[in-house]
């Protein structure tokens, strides 16, 4: 197992624009797995490789490439379980971004 706080955990996510989202971490802390709950891409799952590193106590910055070609990385506080995501997509021929902010809990 990981020193990584979410590493073989599942988190719920709720975010500022009304999507909520499951993520389950690999007990590596190495691999994700995602799936969206409620929102426009509900029904969205899918496993990618994980990137990870705690820059403070408590505090991990996390990301990861889907296959539609988005770019997510997310800052996650353990500390008072808060979060803040930016999510990097495809649009048309060139890109968009997008910064979000939610909270998390662990799902049992």
């Amino acid at each position: 197992m990981s020193d990584f706080a979410f590493a073989g955990k599942s988190f719920e996510f709720r975010i500022d624009n009304g999507v909520v989202f499951r993520n389950f971490y690999s007990s590596d802390g190495k691999r994700l797995r995602y799936a969206t709950l409620d929102g426009p891409a509900e029904r969205v799952s899918e496993e990618v490789e994980l990137f990870a590193a705690e820059f403070a106590p408590n505090i991990y910055m996390v990301g990861w490439n889907e296959i539609s070609g988005a770019t997510v990385v997310h800052v996650m506080n353990f500390k008072n379980h808060t979060m803040c995501g930016f999510w990097s997509f495809p649009e048309d021929d060139d890109r968009s971004g997008e910064i979000h902010s939610g909270t998390f809990a662990e799902a049992k």
